[in-house]
């Protein structure tokens, strides 16, 4: 059911990678063992003690709603924001307490998958760093999961995979490592870039392996952290906007703006859904309206967040049973939305 082929995404495939980005969400985790959000929703929400459990239903009455465990819905984002807006409101610690501990939960939940599948992350590195041909060459992957998959996917496969941060055994965040080449310097001062691999893995709202400790930014292996040390993922929420206004996520998203349509010209998504507005409304929908960059959304179902970028020639995308080829919708489908699907086309 592929059908589309890879030079239909990367248009500039056929002269190699360099101008290529992607951009994950979490439907690229699922296949490693990951939960998708409905899952993740149940598995915090079974979680909460009695007392806070109440708290929620409270929370959520003042908006009339209700949760419902076996849909997982309101799923965690909007269950986020309904307790943060109501500790907000009401001044009171219960609800506070809670807003804590639903970001700990996810965390604990995203932990608990001690052993994730990393075939498919190893696999895409493996073949993506085939197609250099031992030359230097640099590609961006922006992505909202929080694990830490393509990491340990690079040290398998020995490609460079630069986070931000520099360090050995804790390791602190330089946002100026983005922009940073390896090599060696020559004679007459000249430098020649490491002929290999590097991927700018741009965490666009953290990881479980990222804390923060007086004022300053670090990373650990996420077993590694100490409870007293304040993990800083971004919480699951609609209004994520203004936990991205502030540091380390604000040089974040100055990093993916950069780079989509000067380093990075062609974008291609998986397991992305489009429901962050503002990535789509900052990031995305700028650039590919001015046609900055080429953008190719894979996802098993057409989103409201791509609505101000369907009809453009800039965006093309596949779904299950449809697609749209720059800006031109069609009725033939694909399952390249499916991550493993995905990497058999870099094979």
């Amino acid at each position: 059911m592929t059908a589309i082929g890879l030079s239909a995404i990367l248009p500039n495939i056929g002269s190699g990678l360099n101008n290529s980005g992607f951009l994950f969400g979490a439907g690229t985790s699922l296949e490693a063992g990951y939960p998708m959000m409905a899952g993740l929703t149940r598995d915090v929400v079974g979680a909460l003690s009695s007392d806070e459990r109440a708290a929620l239903d409270e929370a959520l009455a003042v908006t009339a709603m209700v949760y419902d465990p076996a849909a997982g819905e309101p799923n965690i984002e909007l269950i986020a924001d309904r307790v943060i807006a109501h500790s907000i409101n009401s001044g009171e610690p219960r609800f506070a307490a809670l807003e804590a501990q639903l970001r700990a939960l996810v965390t604990d939940v995203i932990l608990s998958v001690a052993s994730p599948k990393l075939d498919h992350h190893v696999r895409f590195l493996e073949q993506l760093k085939a197609r250099t041909y031992g030359r230097p060459c640099c590609i961006y992957i922006f992505t909202t999961n929080y694990d830490v998959l393509f990491e340990l996917a690079g040290a398998i496969t020995g490609v460079v995979v630069e986070t931000g941060f520099v360090g050995s055994v804790e390791r602190f965040f330089d946002p100026q490592r983005f922009t940073t080449a390896c090599g060696s310097m020559l004679a007459h001062s000249r430098f020649s870039e490491h002929p290999a691999l590097t991927v700018r893995l741009v965490k666009l709202h953290g990881s479980v392996s990222w804390f923060a400790r007086d004022g300053a930014i670090f990373e650990r292996h996420p077993d590694a952290i100490a409870g007293g040390d304040k993990r800083i993922m971004v919480l699951p929420r609609r209004g994520k906007v203004m936990d991205t206004l502030q540091h380390p996520y604000d040089m974040l998203f100055r990093v993916t703006a950069q780079a989509l349509g000067t380093h990075c010209k062609y974008l291609a998504s998986c397991g992305f859904s489009y429901g962050d507005d503002h990535i789509n409304a900052n990031l995305l929908v700028p650039a590919v309206v001015d046609a900055r960059i080429r953008l190719f959304a894979l996802s098993a179902a057409e989103s409201a967040g791509m609505a101000a970028m369907k009809g453009v020639p800039a965006f093309s995308a596949g779904f299950d049973g449809a697609g749209i080829a720059q800006g031109v919708a069609h009725d033939t489908g694909t399952d390249l939305w499916k991550f493993s699907k995905f990497v058999e086309l870099f094979a």
